[in-house]
């Protein structure tokens, strides 16, 4: 005996060490811990206290990972122990995001309606035990939107305050998303439960979680507001320049230098405007400026969709097209079925597009959930770039399988790690519609192309906006000429960028690029050998991986797949 530890035994204390870190998560995380299947009992408030003790333990934790020697284990077993790695050092920064991201936007409050819908609908309120549960988590929910307030006034005692022209839509998406909590918490007239235990519920609603949301509702009413900014983005903040590159770092997995991926947006935004123009001249035939032919569009009924119903079938359209393709591209499809709904009226005015929701549970169906808004005056030419980016092969198809892919320890089938993955990966799959041909038809091609140019400017308008001193006026004289969107969706973005989510809306094109030249790293290694099936293959078999390890992954793979070759 030499004292060496064994692989089994360094195995055994990475398997200890992630299956400690996955359920200190879904103690604290009641989103994570549903859609992984799990039981929820309580959830943390997500206040400072909180954050501090999980950056607390995740140092701890990072040391022990440290120790072990993951040399000897397996790809799947090494990636599993670079992947922790990254949650980890992402956990150590949590602090820092506590103090500098706004939890009351639109998109960033989403989870205030989400959780409820989750949580309360599949509770067996005629068990009395599981009566107790429904209203041990109602006030635990009630206790997380008070927790949010507190959290806005800290902020605001820092200097951290949403900008004035963010305010009227972060109080109507905190409207919106009370008025649905409450209705997913209060039980349904023909739901079978006691009156004692519906008394409770509507007792705790009125007197905790009404009141709750009010005051917070409050918090950001006109003493707040005249004490707010008027310039949108992070660098207007107290240190924002600092805690911008953090979010960078957060969505990305690298530090870049924001001026960078500013001038990677400028590059990408003309040369797909240089493919614009040469459509609009070889396959519409016109020859006068872009704004004459936008303005055109507008009046083109085969650019827009009547209806929501409209909408829907378009969108379906475009899935069965992809259906043959995705055969040839691809090894293995997920169990679950990718379906299209509109969002609920009370989310809609806030969000320019809208998001995908996976599925709940193995087998179940992944919903892309799409924004109404502005129907029928709203082009819709990216409808099948859009659609193959949120459902096959894109969000759908990657979050389906890496939740169905048993091989995956728990924590890497249901945490999305890795914002650059996910949009990136979404991006260069509806990517691969053009590559098939399917879009053949010009207005679906002009779409497709008026998206990616979309997606590229998100990277000069975000960090214009929060690093580069960009007003919001700039902004959106730059996004209105590099997108087909009318005014008010252009307002709804911009502030999605400066003030909601900073930083994640680079990861779509800065994502989907790193994608391309991973491939194109792989089929210089392998030549004829190449095999785009198997590099996908490669790629959706592992689940999302922050971007460093990825390239990691498909590195190592490349040599083994030459190695067989050869």
């Amino acid at each position: 005996m030499t004292g060496v530890p064994t692989n089994i035994e360094q195995k055994q204390a990475l398997d200890a060490l992630v299956t400690e870190s996955w359920e200190a998560l879904l103690e604290r995380d009641p989103y994570t811990a549903t859609t992984a299947g799990r039981k929820v009992t309580g959830f943390g408030r997500g206040d400072l206290a909180e954050a501090e003790a999980v950056a607390a333990a995740a140092r701890i934790r990072r040391k022990r990972l440290d120790s072990i020697d993951i040399s000897g284990l397996d790809r799947t077993d090494r990636l599993t122990a670079a992947f922790l790695a990254n949650l980890l050092d992402t956990e150590i920064d949590e602090p820092q995001r506590w103090w500098t991201s706004f939890g009351i936007a639109p998109y960033s409050s989403l989870f205030l309606s989400m959780v409820p819908q989750m949580l309360f609908a599949p509770i067996d309120l005629t068990d009395p035990a599981e009566a107790d549960r429904y209203l041990k988590l109602a006030g635990d929910f009630a206790d997380l939107v008070e927790a949010l307030r507190e959290r806005v006034e800290a902020q605001a005692g820092r200097g951290w305050r949403l900008p004035k022209p963010a305010l009227p839509g972060a109080r109507r998406a905190l409207e919106g998303n009370g008025s649905m909590a409450v209705t997913a918490i209060l039980p349904a007239d023909d739901r079978a439960v006691s009156e004692e235990t519906r008394t409770a519920i509507a007792t705790l609603v009125d007197e905790r979680l009404k009141p709750a949301f009010a005051r917070l509702i409050d918090m950001i009413g006109p003493d707040y507001e005249a004490a707010a900014p008027e310039a949108a983005g992070m660098m207007h903040q107290p240190g924002g320049a600092d805690a911008y590159r953090l979010w960078l770092r957060y969505h990305l997995g690298a530090d870049i230098d924001p001026a960078d991926l500013h001038q990677t947006g400028l590059d990408e935004v003309a040369a797909l405007a240089a493919e614009m123009e040469r459509v609009r001249v070889a396959q519409f035939g016109h020859n006068g400026d872009e704004a004459s032919f936008h303005e055109l569009l507008a009046r083109d009924p085969k650019a827009k969709a009547p209806s929501a119903e409209a909408l829907e079938a378009t969108y379906n359209r475009h899935l069965d097209r992809m259906a043959p393709v995705f055969a040839r591209m691809f090894r293995k499809a997920p169990l679950a079925k990718g379906i299209v709904k509109r969002l609920p009226a009370e989310l809609e005015a806030g969000m320019t597009f809208g998001y995908y929701s996976q599925p709940k549970e193995i087998g179940a169906d992944g919903i892309y959930y799409y924004s109404g808004n502005g129907i029928p005056e709203r082009m819709q030419m990216n409808a099948a770039a859009l659609i193959f980016h949120e459902l096959v092969p894109g969000h759908h198809v990657h979050l389906s399988r890496q939740q169905e892919n048993e091989a995956l320890p728990e924590i890497r089938r249901n945490l999305l790690i890795s914002t650059a993955f996910n949009e990136g990966w979404a991006e260069y799959a509806s990517g691969l519609g053009e590559e098939a041909g399917l879009f053949d038809n010009p207005y679906d091609y002009y779409g497709f192309l008026s998206h990616q140019r979309f997606v590229s400017q998100r990277l000069v308008v975000d960090t214009g906006l929060n690093a580069l001193g960009w007003t919001l006026d700039q902004a959106h004289a730059y996004m209105s000429a590099n997108t087909l969107e009318k005014p008010e969706q252009v307002t709804s973005d911009i502030l999605r960028y400066a003030t909601d989510l900073p930083g994640q809306a680079l990861c779509y094109r800065w994502g989907c690029l790193k994608f391309r030249e991973l491939r194109a790293r792989a089929e210089a290694a392998l030549g004829p050998k190449f095999d785009l099936a198997d590099f996908h293959e490669a790629i959706l078999d592992q689940g999302a991986l922050p971007i460093p390890v990825l390239e990691q992954s498909l590195d190592e793979w490349a040599r083994e797949r030459a190695g067989v070759a050869a």
